[in-house]
């Protein structure tokens, strides 16, 4: 594939992704192109005076990646991939990507950072009637797949603790599990970042892990304004003989894995997924407040796209505004601690805050699996 034809397709359904900004690619000293999205998806040779963000990789790597054929992800996390400017613009490339190899011709066109009305879904209609005091725990050894899928199929959370005793990387010491980390880079989250979730428009930074874990536990939670995070980073290829996928779903479901690294204090505001959740803990421990599906309104929820998907909050429960949102007086939000070892299934609908209340490393499964509107009937 011609060079600037790929990049012409991977800019062709920018408007369904949310892209909006200047783009400038740097394959080598002679092929320099860049694309102003949405407006045109035709690459201009040579380099812009202001683009938004600057990537530069390999010309060949690139092409493999239009083909399917490999992981924008991986390379940025071993080094190939360079990212300069705006990194939250560059955060959407994995979704460009996804938009090309699986084109949808009927996506409705999505405006960058812009909120939607969130869409109804099925697991509100399970969760309405059920009657949780606390979200059940009970050892993985005694969770069979027959029993699980009683929790599954209902859109119930379930604690399954002592779950990784079979991962290496839960058994070996943080130094030496962190040598296996020495030369990746993560995408890092800055400032008020919780203030402004699910929004490019957030601070994001390319840093290396071994100088983020050598500052990280200097940065501990200090008034309004969170510890930097390294949240929602793909998990590198040096640690995926080291952990163990769950067997609780088809492996084929499976997204590939994705790891959360910081100190005490780094947040995840209120927001619930558009997928199943397998959520790992593997050092420290994590708080997470949990509210069902159907206080979708009662929390002032929105959609990041007009189909649905990620869905934040308007309503804070660390400061509650009952004023503007009194249904919320009526929600029962659930507490879970996770703590080392415990492997904890989020349904998908299900809303949930999460704090980091040690340093602490995280790794989730999202399984592509959601509450169908048949499965209210059960």
């Amino acid at each position: 594939m011609p060079l600037q034809s790929a990049l012409s397709s991977l800019f062709a359904k920018a408007h369904t992704v949310g892209v909006a900004g200047t783009f400038q690619f740097l394959f080598s000293d002679q092929e320099r192109f860049w694309v102003d999205a949405p407006a045109s998806s035709v690459p201009q040779a040579g380099l812009h005076p202001r683009a938004d963000v600057t990537i530069g990789l390999d010309k060949q790597m690139f092409l493999e990646i239009m083909e399917g054929r490999g992981d924008i992800e991986n390379l940025f996390a071993t080094g190939r991939l360079k990212i300069h400017g705006q990194i939250g613009l560059a955060t959407l490339l994995p979704q460009l990507i996804s938009a090309r190899l699986r084109p949808l011709s009927s996506a409705a066109p999505v405006r960058m950072n812009q909120r939607y009305p969130a869409v109804p879904r099925a697991s509100e209609h399970l969760s309405a009637p059920l009657l949780l005091s606390s979200i059940p725990r009970l050892p993985a050894h005694e969770v069979c797949r027959k029993n699980f899928d009683s929790y599954k199929n209902k859109g119930i959370p379930l604690v399954l603790s002592d779950a990784l005793d079979d991962w290496p990387l839960f058994k070996m010491p943080k130094a030496e599990a962190l040598e296996h980390l020495a030369h990746v880079q993560g995408i890092t989250r800055h400032g008020e970042y919780a203030r402004n979730a699910f929004s490019s428009e957030r601070e994001f930074r390319t840093t290396p892990l071994r100088d983020f874990v050598a500052t990280m536990e200097r940065n501990q939670f200090a008034g309004d304004e969170p510890p930097a995070y390294m949240g929602n980073n793909q998990l590198p290829q040096q640690w995926l003989n080291l952990i163990r996928l769950p067997d609780y779903f088809d492996p084929k479901l499976h997204v590939g894995p994705r790891f959360w690294l910081g100190p005490r204090g780094t947040l995840t505001p209120l927001h619930r997924d558009d997928t199943d959740n397998l959520f790992a803990q593997v050092w420290g421990e994590k708080s997470m407040l949990l509210a069902a599906p159907h206080h979708r309104q009662a929390l002032g929820s929105w959609a990041t796209a007009p189909q649905g998907g990620l869905e934040g909050c308007d309503f804070d429960p660390d400061n509650p505004d009952f004023e503007r949102f009194p249904s919320a007086k009526n929600v029962d939000f659930l507490q879970v601690i996770l703590q080392p070892g415990d492997l904890f299934f989020l349904p998908e609908g299900w809303f949930h805050r999460v704090m980091s209340l040690s340093t602490s490393l995280s790794i989730n499964f999202w399984v592509r699996s959601v509450r169908a509107w048949k499965d209210c009937e059960l």
